[in-house]
């Protein structure tokens, strides 16, 4: 993967977040449903992060 790839990912990371936690009834989610949301997406980009540098030594 790119890092201009990577890039774009984290961007629609940061606008799914920006939903999410907007306030009212965003696609119909109750409030835990929203925070489960968040809580994956973040800890699926610390992984990421974690994975890529562990890959090639680099932090983009």
């Amino acid at each position: 993967m790119t890092r201009n790839s990577m890039i774009f990912r984290d961007l629609l990371y940061i606008a799914l977040v920006v939903m999410l936690v907007l306030p009212g009834n965003v696609m119909g989610m109750n409030d835990w449903m929203k925070g489960l949301i968040i809580t994956i997406a973040i800890t699926v980009r610390v992984w990421q992060h974690i994975a890529y540098y562990k890959l090639t030594g680099k932090i983009y």
